[in-house]
């Protein structure tokens, strides 16, 4: 007697094939879940490390169309006496809706530029902030008049606050003063 496979049996043959592939992505699943168990977390960086954060796959913007969020304040960052302008920018477009608002993605580039009086601009950051934000702060002033810019780098995985020093135009130095992750970022967290 001759066997056939007829219409009927090819939803059962299709689920079959189905519930096979699946057990096999979920075994893999399940198996490289138990080998990250092995694999030491990353480190977060130690408190006052120094940091580039200028990241050469975004140079400095210059006039390009598409950064029109801006954000400057003027302060006296070398402590020569004369102040220096800050400007903090993203690439995101103004919405067409409403002049205030913006056309912000999952992540953009944000920078941040240092003219000195003279016109001269140095770029102390400029990196891809994910699902976040950047925020620049200005330093209480030193004892030798200088003010520290702190940079606030808010992402969705974590808060990470910087010190960049300033001593003049190309003559910058930054570190890393604290970071508090926002997700567990070793792995998914088991519910109780």
């Amino acid at each position: 007697m001759k066997r056939m496979v007829g219409p009927l049996k090819r939803p059962h043959l299709i689920l079959l094939i189905s519930g096979w592939v699946l057990a096999a992505v979920l075994g893999m699943m399940l198996w490289a879940f138990y080998r990250q168990d092995d694999a030491e977390p990353p480190r977060p960086l130690e408190q006052g490390a120094a940091v580039n954060l200028v990241d050469p796959s975004y140079p400095a913007a210059k006039d390009e169309r598409g950064w029109d969020y801006r954000r400057e304040v003027e302060a006296d960052l070398d402590g020569d006496g004369s102040p220096e302008h800050i400007l903090v920018t993203a690439r995101a477009e103004r919405s067409p809706a409403s002049a205030t608002e913006f056309l912000w993605d999952d992540g953009q580039p944000w920078q941040v530029l240092v003219t000195s009086p003279a016109g001269e601009t140095t770029l102390v950051y400029s990196r891809w902030v994910q699902i976040g934000q950047l925020r620049a702060l200005i330093g209480e002033p030193q004892e030798n008049g200088k003010h520290p810019l702190i940079l606030l780098e808010m992402t969705g995985a974590n808060v990470s606050m910087y010190e960049v020093e300033y001593n003049g135009p190309g003559q910058t130095s930054a570190k890393h003063l604290v970071e508090v992750p926002i997700i567990n970022q070793a792995g998914p967290a088991l519910l109780p």
